[in-house]
């Protein structure tokens, strides 16, 4: 790695890093906030999560047009402004009712502009560094959010004590404009010229449409977003069915939910660090092996069960399942990063983020008819499905040799 790129990596790790804290801290004090207030919290708590998602679906779409139409970095270091700005607004407000309805406001603000932040950020990777290093920034990219996630969530609880919400939304502010200070400092190694013509909303969806247009022409990238969604889909009932882990294995002794998210996070640290080792440029059908290698030790987890209840050599699923599923997350970006047009990699995160939303609630809905809370054997039918799917995919891409 040239000196310009650790430069550039270091920089960009720091400020993601930084912004996700404040992302985790924003989230943790205002859900606390309003899970506090009265009988009505868990519709204020849903009406919260519920307007975020439909932000997402909403404007990843135009976020991905904007990343590709002026400049990604001028993009990011607006957007983590202008969240640390709405932060730090928001925690001036006193009277209790009116802080209400400004959380909800606010969180529906900071959803909009993580609509163009995000598809800008992905895309920006293929600007700072060479094409055989993306994969070596996402695994850091992927260890630090691995490590925020881990830690974070337990400090927030003490900071959150000691501050209030007052306190939290200011230091998200802080976090945020210090992210977007952070951006200032990279400097691009491959620029793209933009678009002069005059912008307006035609133009805007001509580009979204030229943007569906080259994904349907590039069919490798076509079928990787149609095998996201469906990934997307059964990650979704993984979800769903992990809080109800004692329901699904009783005779274990212990907090299945606790012990499987803390699984989780060992193993995603273990795949972060293992895809920045593997080799720079995999192939599709390796990425399917280990996709599929994910379901299957996830299916393993009833099987391991009806071996031993004893709740550490259960976990072992867990850590597997996410160790492959997070080198396969990482090489999936690389690949599209590194394969798309960059004239294109806006739109075409926009698309991959849009899918991503849509079928999480998806699966969601389905699964929760399908399946049963109490039945032992779900993560073994929710894993050969990722397996199964992994297996029809590899052919898909094969055939398009």
């Amino acid at each position: 790695m040239k000196r310009i790129e650790k430069r550039n990596s270091i920089f960009l790790v720091s400020s993601s890093t930084i912004s996700k804290i404040g992302d985790i801290l924003f989230d943790y004090a205002n859900n606390t906030f309003l899970a506090g207030l009265n009988l009505n919290s868990l519709a204020l708590v849903g009406i919260y999560q519920t307007l975020e998602n439909l932000m997402g679906i909403i404007f990843n779409l135009f976020g991905g047009v904007i990343a590709d139409r002026f400049q990604r970095k001028r993009i990011i270091i607006l957007t983590d402004f202008l969240s640390g700005l709405a932060c730090i607004i928001l925690s001036i407000i006193n009277v209790e009712a009116w802080l209400i309805y400004a959380i909800i406001i606010a969180n529906v603000f900071l959803a909009f502009l993580s609509s163009f932040a995000g598809p800008a950020y992905k895309a920006f990777t293929k600007e700072i560094v060479e094409k055989d290093t993306i994969t070596q920034i996402n695994s850091y990219l992927q260890t630090s959010s691995t490590i925020v996630k881990i830690v974070v969530p337990v400090v927030a609880v003490g900071i959150y004590r000691l501050i209030g919400i007052h306190g939290a939304l200011i230091l998200d502010g802080v976090s945020f404009i210090i992210s977007s200070l952070i951006i200032f400092l990279v400097s691009p190694i491959v620029e793209e010229i933009r678009k002069k013509e005059k912008f307006s909303l035609r133009v805007i969806f001509q580009d979204l449409g030229n943007g569906f247009q080259y994904m349907f022409r590039q069919k490798k990238i076509f079928i990787l977003i149609v095998l996201s969604a469906l990934v997307n889909f059964f990650l979704a009932a993984y979800n769903l069915l992990l809080p109800f882990g004692n329901q699904m294995f009783p005779r274990v002794t212990g907090g299945v939910y606790g012990t499987f998210l803390a699984a989780e996070a060992i193993g995603g640290l273990i795949g972060a660090f293992l895809s920045g080792k593997i080799n720079k440029k995999l192939s599709i059908n390796k990425l399917m092996i280990f996709l599929g290698l994910s379901g299957l030790l996830l299916a393993f987890a009833p099987l391991l069960y009806q071996v031993s209840c004893n709740l550490i050599i259960l976990a072992l699923s867990p850590v597997l399942f996410n160790l492959f599923l997070t080198i396969f997350n990482i090489q999936f970006f690389s690949f599209v990063q590194r394969d798309v047009d960059n004239e294109f990699l806006g739109r075409i995160f926009g698309i991959i983020f849009t899918v991503a939303i849509l079928f999480m609630p998806i699966g969601t809905m389905a699964f929760t008819y399908i399946l049963k809370s109490n039945f032992e054997y779900n993560f073994l039918i929710i894993g050969l499905g990722v397996t199964t799917i992994s297996f029809v995919f590899d052919l898909l891409f094969r055939m398009q040799k």
